[in-house]
């Protein structure tokens, strides 16, 4: 029986982000999918002055009835230590106050607005936006008043009049309605990342920390009240770092073959759980093709059996694994993966290839095992493309969704073992290849 998953209170986990992880889920969820958009624009960011503003324009393209508009995203993050009616009303006052300010001295606020700088490069006719609505994005989750929200409506409208056809609250709850689970598992996937790490003297030894941090708290009253930093400490190989940051890699419909890359040459822990027997990733090795010319694989994995190795190429997350036609017949962009990966094997089939090769890197594949990561999809299950071919290898077919859920399960089974050693007090040493 499948285990059930278990349920979180958002707010509750919200509330546990400090700014900069705040910030990121934001930009997480301003680039959720909305319903009736078929504009598929990314969410804008600007730092007017001392204000942070998301801007996300959708709407429709169409030559009967185009229309667009805008969403304005205004982050106002408050430690939880500060969460009374009185300080959230005055602190949000003053954040409109200092937007206002920042708005009247920015000198390309109207085409902001307007949605001028999420036109896209390839063409596409993108209408201008006729509306614009403006969002309070705060991780506050107590329940203010009927008085305390309309104060705050009062002065907004006060300041802004009527430039913009809506004023509210934007609070990570209701921008998660309709992806609730993927926000929640991004929220989990920020808390369990390190937000620092701390010098620990302790017994004359001094050692570094991964923690979270939690926000400022209150230890004190009276006129000088203190302020402290609540963190807490975090396992070393409780999480696969970046976890939260490939997530919203994956999620985004503008990312780029380069950007995963990049990405995954910077952790390459992702790669090695992809198969238990995954040892050591080398990123962008340029092999020698017969016709001289350089052909070079995203990624070259060796496995646990000296010499074997896995050749990895990497697709976009939008780019189909399949026909979107006919399901028995595999997409383009895959197809084209494949062949990359078959003029890779090519250029390692002869001995004098795999002996320059081992001379300038130590190593050579031989007979390598063939993956590309490509789409979304189940993320159980690995596809394979078997050619009619005799002597043809057969090439592993996995999603974004796959390999999220492989560093998923790592991290499960890491939180298991560091319980396991914490709670018998034994040291135990774990090897790898």
């Amino acid at each position: 029986m499948a285990p059930t998953r278990q349920r979180y209170d958002l707010s509750g986990l919200v509330s546990q982000l400090e700014a900069p992880k705040f910030a990121r889920l934001m930009r997480f969820m301003a680039n959720l999918p909305i319903p009736g958009d078929e504009l598929s624009l990314p969410a804008a960011a600007y730092g007017l002055y001392d204000t942070e503003l998301l801007i996300r324009k959708f709407g429709v393209p169409s030559s009967f009835g185009a229309w667009a508009a805008t969403w304005i995203y205004h982050q106002a993050y408050l430690p939880i230590g500060l969460w009374s009616e009185e300080l959230i009303v005055a602190y949000l006052r003053e954040k409109l106050t200092r937007a206002k300010h920042d708005f009247n001295d920015y000198p390309n606020a109207r085409t902001m607005l307007d949605g001028a700088a999420q036109q896209r490069g390839d063409g596409q006719y993108i209408p201008n936006a006729t509306d614009a609505f403006y969002y309070l994005a705060t991780n506050i989750s107590e329940p203010l008043s009927d008085a305390a929200m309309d104060a705050v409506g009062y002065h907004f409208r006060n300041k802004f009049g009527s430039e913009f056809n809506q004023f509210g609250f934007a609070t990570p709850q209701s921008m998660a309605e309709a992806n609730p689970e993927d926000v929640e598992r991004f929220t989990l996937d920020l808390l369990n990342s390190p937000s620092s790490y701390y010098f620990v003297a302790y017994e004359g030894r001094v050692s570094v920390a991964p923690v979270t941090e939690h926000g400022l708290y209150l230890t004190g009253f009276g006129k000088r009240p203190s302020l402290a930093t609540a963190a807490s400490c975090l396992p070393l190989n409780s999480d696969p770092a970046g976890l939260a940051d490939l997530n919203a890699l994956v999620a985004s419909p503008m990312t780029s073959e380069a950007d995963l890359q990049a990405f995954l040459t910077e952790h390459p822990h992702f790669l090695l759980g992809l198969d238990d027997g995954h040892c050591q990733v080398r990123a962008h090795v340029a092999l020698a093709s017969p016709m001289n010319t350089k052909l070079v694989p995203d990624f070259m994995v060796q496995l646990e059996n000296e010499g074997q190795f896995a050749l990895i190429e990497l697709k976009k997350p939008t780019a189909s694994i399949v026909n979107d036609t006919n399901p028995q017949v595999m997409g383009k962009v895959a197809a084209q993966a494949v062949k990359q990966l078959m003029e890779y094997t090519d250029a390692v089939s002869s001995s004098s290839a795999r002996a320059a090769l081992r001379r300038r890197i130590g190593v050579a594949p031989f007979d390598p095992y063939l993956v590309v990561v490509i789409g979304r999809g189940s993320p159980n299950r690995r596809y394979t493309w078997s050619s009619i071919r005799a002597g043809l290898p057969d090439v592993q077919l996995v999603t974004y969704d796959f390999l999220l859920e492989r560093a998923r399960i790592s991290r499960m089974l890491n939180d298991q073992l560091f319980a396991a050693r914490h709670a018998s007090g034994r040291k135990q040493n774990v090897s790898g290849c």
